[in-house]
């Protein structure tokens, strides 16, 4: 952590006086609703509000009153809790500080599965947020969880589970679960994990805004980021965000702590540690007309320590100034790992045209094309089409533990590498009620050793053996439901998930029917 507690100390001296902002929930909602009110309200359509592609968004970009603010009637305290505010409130001078329940409790099965078992996720959790005196502002959640889940999820969190040394070689146990925590056995096949997230923002004016927490980061414009997703699990981090000549430029710097799931052999405390890496992100945002935004990325994965335990890192990775670093180190190939990156973004009327290209080993690896239409024909009905593709090698290293990852997870697309994927999806909402409709479609490279596609815990491509086969997978979750409060995101839902998997040779199919209630402040992405 001492790297970390650097980094605080060097960004937090901008100062801390000034006003504090929350960031709203990195979550597809809240996200659709601020890039509906960048669109069609002009007086938010500011060069200093253009910059949109990283997430979460701090909420003086938007409108917060227009994301949270239900305009409906209740006259009892229980029902003005339930549909239209926090749960809890305590407000004085200077000071606000609002208490939600967090919950998803799902249950349903899988009719296409031998035996109808009950799945079923149960989350509990509680969310507190705090401003004072207008300076300081942060947000702490709290998530217990339980799940039985399809299978292919399944497969897919026990192959990226935690390696601890057995004798000379690793051997994987546990599992991990994507974008939540690593796990441990509940029941026969099911999964118990907890985890903690929390940020605390400082903006001392309205060029500035210091951030240090435990989370993740989504950079991009798209339903998947080709450069930095939220798929991972949470990491310790430091964020300064500057903004430039009028609010056309936004430059951030991201500094974050990350691990290999890989067990030290040797240790002195209960339990051993996991090999440490670390990671810087820089991205400048440039917004050429409110409408038009070119955003330039790089990403750099660094070596902390190894099997031994600790290494004096390479003191370059404080560098904030972009894209120095990846020519001084473009030849380094131990303990070393960047790419580089474009996020392009047009809007025009009530459509955003956006695009992503990743530059990695010297090469273009991946790109990303796509439109988002806002209220198209009737208010609230959206639709999004996506391509993605990423080419051979693209996020992998020499060396394998400086993959492009974090938590055995990927930090970009769930697909890793070697892809092609198609995205359909349709939103609609009438008043209280909401549907949405997702279709992906995927074309994935096989290996010999891992048949789905190729992990991000592979050697680079050139070393492991391709076995010229293509894997075939079609997911589409459709879900209809009643959101009874902004504020938390409270909701019940009925849903269907359907994937059909086609290998050289054999099919697996998953016909997941479920039913829940939640407060869904984080994205549960499945559709891998």
């Amino acid at each position: 952590m001492r790297e970390l507690l650097i980094i605080i100390l060097v960004v937090g001296g901008f100062g801390s006086l000034g006003y504090g902002q929350l960031y709203f929930p990195n979550e597809q909602y809240y996200n659709n609703e601020i890039d509906r009110i960048f669109l069609s309200d002009s007086a938010n359509k500011t060069f200093f509000n253009a910059h949109l592609s990283l997430r979460p968004i701090l909420d003086k970009r938007s409108n917060p009153d227009s994301v949270y603010y239900k305009d409906s009637k209740h006259y009892y305290w229980i029902t003005q809790k339930i549909f239209k505010e926090n749960f809890l409130i305590f407000e004085g001078d200077g000071f606000w500080c609002a208490v939600d329940p967090v919950l998803d409790l799902e249950g349903g099965t899988d009719f296409s599965a031998d035996s109808l078992d009950m799945l079923y996720w149960n989350t509990r959790g509680i969310r507190v947020q705090a401003k004072f005196l207008d300076k300081v502002a942060f947000s702490t959640v709290v998530y217990e969880n339980q799940a039985m889940v399809p299978q292919y999820v399944s497969e897919y969190v026990d192959a990226h589970g935690e390696f601890r040394p057995s004798g000379t070689n690793y051997k994987q146990q546990n599992a991990v679960f994507p974008g939540y925590a690593r796990t441990k056995a509940f029941k026969t096949t099911g999964y118990d994990f907890a985890f903690a997230e929390g940020q605390v923002s400082i903006v001392p004016n309205k060029y500035f805004n210091v951030q240090f927490g435990n989370g993740n980061h989504f950079i991009g414009n798209g339903y998947r980021s080709l450069l930095l997703s939220d798929f991972s699990l949470n990491y310790p981090f430091a964020k300064f965000e500057g903004n430039l000549w009028k609010g056309r430029i936004q430059y951030n710097a991201i500094y974050a702590i990350h691990q290999n799931l890989y067990r030290m052999p040797y240790y002195n405390s209960v339990e051993s540690t996991y090999e440490r890496k670390l990671g810087t992100y820089h991205y400048l945002d440039f917004a050429v007309t409110p409408s038009l935004q070119i955003g330039l990325f790089e990403g750099a994965l660094w070596k902390r320590s190894d099997s031994l335990g600790s290494v004096e890192p390479n003191w370059l990775f404080l560098n904030p100034v972009p894209f120095v670093n990846a020519g001084i180190m473009s030849n380094e190939t131990s303990g070393y790992n960047h790419i580089l990156g474009v996020n392009v973004s047009w809007t025009f009327l009530k459509n955003r045209l956006y695009a992503q290209a990743v530059i990695d080993n010297k090469t273009l690896g991946a790109a990303q094309l796509g439109i988002r239409t806002m209220d198209l024909f009737t208010p609230k009905l959206d639709v999004q089409v996506e391509f993605n593709h990423a080419s051979s090698n693209t996020y992998l290293a020499q060396e394998k533990r400086y993959n492009y990852s974090h938590g055995n997870l990927p930090l970009a697309h769930p697909l890793t590498t070697r892809f092609t994927e198609g995205m359909l999806q349709i939103n609609y909402e009438i008043k209280e009620v909401f549907f949405t409709n997702r279709l992906l479609i995927s074309e994935r490279q096989l290996n010999d050793t891992l048949y789905n596609g190729i992990s991000i815990l592979n050697d680079e491509i050139g070393s492991i053996s391709l076995i010229g086969e293509t894997q075939q997978v079609l997911v589409n979750q459709l879900e209809l439901g009643y959101r009874f409060n902004k504020n938390y995101n409270l909701q019940a839902v009925i849903g269907w998930l359907y994937r059909n998997e086609q290998n050289p040779g054999s099919r697996n199919i998953t016909n997941y029917v479920y039913a829940g209630i939640r407060t869904r402040l984080r994205n549960k992405t499945l559709d891998f």
